[in-house]
């Protein structure tokens, strides 16, 4: 077998060899990921609404400038990164179905359905 090889063993006396390409995997890119993303109009109203807002920059433009560069360092690490905007007046309505919060629980939740309805199962 070669270095770019792994051996599964299943359970009993059954024993499967099955290779793969390790270079594909290694190939692979990282999954897409999903950043919340906030338009300047809709920052205050956000604000008023989540229960974290005191964890978060008082202004869009602190809380911009934090958001670009944790986009920078996704993308920098080979992650397609998915703005999801937050609409203040359909987030909390998306919380109340889903059964979560309207804080960081909510937006996680929020944006890993977005990035799933896009992007698929990426396991």
């Amino acid at each position: 077998m070669s270095e770019h090889s792994l051996s599964f063993q299943l359970s009993g006396n059954y024993h499967l060899l099955r290779k793969i390409d390790m270079a594909c995997i290694e190939d692979r890119s990282p999954p897409a990921v999903g950043a919340y993303w906030i338009k300047e109009e809709d920052y205050a109203a956000l604000l008023s609404i989540f229960p974290d807002a005191d964890k978060m920059p008082p202004t869009w433009k602190g809380w911009l400038k934090i958001a670009e560069e944790m986009k920078r360092g996704l993308e920098a690490y080979g992650h397609v990164v998915m703005r999801v905007y937050i609409d203040p007046n359909v987030f909390p309505d998306w919380c109340a179905a889903n059964g979560c919060n309207l804080g960081a629980e909510g937006r996680k939740k929020f944006i890993a359905a977005a990035v799933t309805e896009r992007y698929g199962d990426q396991s």
